[in-house]
C-alpha cells in the first residue's frame, strides 16, 4: 500500500466519534445516593450524560499494558496514547448519621427523594414493650424501623427531613418503586411479623404511600411465603410498561428456585384492583453463587434488565448484565469485565452497580473503582466509572456467526471522589431535550464500539 494511502486509512479515535453519543435524545441528570464507608454519612452527587469534561478517551484505556487487543476500534489505529485527569465530583448534599438510614433503595417523587425504613435504636424498656414484657439482656439494641425520609431536590440545602406519617410497618432495606404517582415500599421484614392488624387480614408485605393524602395503606400479600427470619430476599421487581400493564407492579420472586428445580415465580400485581395474579413461572438462569437482585428496568415492554455484582471465588467479584423477555421467555445475561477501564493499580469494588435506561437500547451502568497508592505519604484514590453500554444485541441467536457482541461498551465517563464510596441507589431526576441532529448514514467501518467479553 502507498504510504499516503495507508496514512489516509489510520484514523484518530476522535475521527470515529468514540464516547460521542451524539444519537442521544437529549442530556440526562442523574442522582446519585451513596454512603461513605469510612463514616456513618450519606452523600448525594448528580452528574450528566454525556458529560464532555468526564469523558475519557479511548487512548486512555489502551495505555494500560494489559489492555486486551481486541478493545481497539475496529479499523482504528491510535498513534499516541492521552493523558486524561477524571473529573473531580463533589456531593450537593451530605447528611451525617442522624440522618436516613443508608437502604439500598430509594424513590424519586414529585423532585422528592425518599428514604425509608432502617434501623432505629430502641432503650430496654422500648424493647421490652415491643416484646410484651420480655426481658433483654442489652441497654439498647437496634431494630428495624418504620421512618420516611424525604430530601427535596430543588432546595438540597435544607437537607433532609422526616415525615410526620411513618410506614404501619417495621423495615430495613425494603424496596421501592413509583406507581402512578404514589410510592409502593416491599418486603424488609426481615425477623419482623408485619402487625397484628395486617397479619389478621393477609397484609404488610407491601403498602403504599400517597403523597396527596399524606396516608399509608398495607396491601394484599403475595401468593408466596412472605421473608421472614432471611437476611437476604431474593426478589426482582419492575414497574411493567405495557399499555395493559402500566398499572401493574412485577416481581419475581426465587425464594423456592433452589428447590423447585431453579424455577422462578413471575408475578403481576395491579395497583388499581389491588390483587396479584400469577403471570408465569420460568427456569431462573442464575447461575452463580450469590445474585444481588434489585428493581429492573423494562424496554420496549417486554424485556427487562438488570445488573449485579456476583461472586466467583472469595476474592474474584464481577458484574453481570441479566434480562428477561417476556414476549419470547428467553433468559439471558452476560459479564462484564470492568478491567479495561481501570487505571494502573486501580481496583472493582465491591458495591452495588446502578443501572439506568437512557435510550433506545443505550443503558448507564454505574460502578465504583478504587486506586491503592503504595506510597505511605499518599492517599488512595477514588473514582466513579459512568459506563454506557449498548444492549441491542443483547437477546441475540447464538447460532448467528456474524452476531454483534451482546455487550457493547460505546462511552465511559470518570469522576474522581474525594472518598471511598458504597453505592446504594441511582435514578434520572432530569431528561433534557436538544434538537435532532443531521448525521450522514454510518458506514459499517464506522460503527465501531468497544466489547467487553471475557478474554
Amino acid at each position: 500500500m502507498d504510504p499516503m494511502e495507508e496514512e489516509e486509512v489510520v484514523e484518530s479515535e476522535e475521527e470515529k466519534g468514540w464516547g460521542r453519543l451524539d444519537d442521544l435524545d437529549g442530556e440526562y441528570e442523574i442522582c446519585i445516593c451513596a454512603r461513605e464507608t469510612n463514616y456513618e454519612v450519606m452523600k448525594c452527587y448528580t452528574i450528566k450524560v454525556p458529560d464532555e469534561e468526564a469523558r475519557a478517551p479511548l487512548s486512555y484505556f489502551l495505555a494500560r499494558p494489559a489492555a486486551p487487543v481486541n478493545l481497539v476500534l475496529r479499523g482504528v489505529q491510535i498513534r499516541e496514547y492521552s493523558s486524561f485527569t477524571p473529573k473531580d465530583l463533589s456531593p450537593f448534599s451530605v447528611t451525617p448519621a442522624e440522618g436516613p438510614y443508608f437502604s439500598r433503595y430509594l424513590a424519586l417523587l414529585n423532585n422528592h427523594l425518599y428514604s425509608v425504613g432502617g434501623q432505629a435504636k430502641l432503650t430496654r424498656s422500648e424493647f421490652e414493650e415491643l416484646r410484651g414484657g420480655e426481658d433483654y439482656p442489652l441497654h439498647e439494641i437496634y431494630m428495624s424501623s418504620r421512618s420516611v425520609w424525604t430530601l427535596d431536590l430543588t432546595c438540597p440545602d435544607l437537607g433532609w427531613k422526616q415525615l410526620d406519617k411513618p410506614m404501619r410497618n417495621r423495615r430495613k432495606d425494603p424496596q421501592t418503586i413509583v406507581v402512578d404517582g404514589k410510592l409502593y415500599v416491599f418486603g424488609g421484614l426481615y425477623d419482623h411479623k408485619p402487625i397484628p392488624e395486617d397479619c389478621s387480614s393477609g397484609r404488610g408485605w407491601m403498602e403504599v404511600y400517597d403523597p396527596i393524602t399524606e396516608k399509608w395503606d398495607s396491601l394484599p400479600n403475595p401468593p408466596f411465603s412472605i421473608a421472614i427470619n432471611r437476611d437476604y430476599e431474593p426478589v426482582i421487581f419492575a414497574h411493567l410498561e405495557l399499555e395493559e400493564d402500566k398499572h401493574e407492579i412485577m416481581v419475581v420472586d426465587q425464594s423456592n428456585s433452589q428447590e423447585n428445580d431453579m424455577c422462578a415465580d413471575f408475578l403481576k400485581y395491579n395497583v388499581m384492583s389491588s390483587t396479584w395474579e400469577t403471570w408465569l413461572q420460568q427456569h431462573w438462569a442464575a447461575v452463580y453463587s450469590y445474585t444481588h437482585c434489585g428493581r429492573a428496568v423494562v424496554v420496549d415492554h417486554t424485556k427487562a434488565y438488570w445488573a449485579s455484582i456476583v461472586s466467583m471465588g472469595k476474592w474474584n467479584t464481577e458484574c453481570c448484565i441479566f434480562g428477561f423477555d417476556s414476549k419470547s421467555k428467553i433468559w439471558t445475561h452476560e459479564r462484564l469485565n470492568p478491567t479495561p477501564f481501570l487505571g494502573e493499580s486501580e481496583c472493582f469494588c465491591w458495591t452495588s452497580p446502578g443501572l439506568l435506561h437512557l435510550s433506545d437500547h443505550k443503558f448507564c451502568l454505574l460502578l465504583g473503582s478504587r486506586n491503592s497508592s503504595h506510597e505511605p505519604s499518599e492517599k488512595a484514590s477514588n473514582y466513579l466509572l459512568c459506563i454506557v453500554l449498548d444492549l441491542s444485541a443483547f437477546f441475540y441467536n447464538y447460532g448467528d456467526p456474524v452476531r454483534k457482541p451482546p455487550l457493547s461498551v460505546i462511552s465511559v465517563q470518570k469522576y474522581s471522589l474525594d472518598t471511598k464510596i458504597e453505592l446504594l441507589d441511582c435514578m434520572i431526576t432530569n431528561r433534557g431535550t436538544q434538537p435532532p441532529k443531521t448525521k450522514k448514514p454510518k458506514t459499517s467501518e464506522e460503527e465501531g464500539s468497544v466489547t467487553t467479553e471475557d478474554h
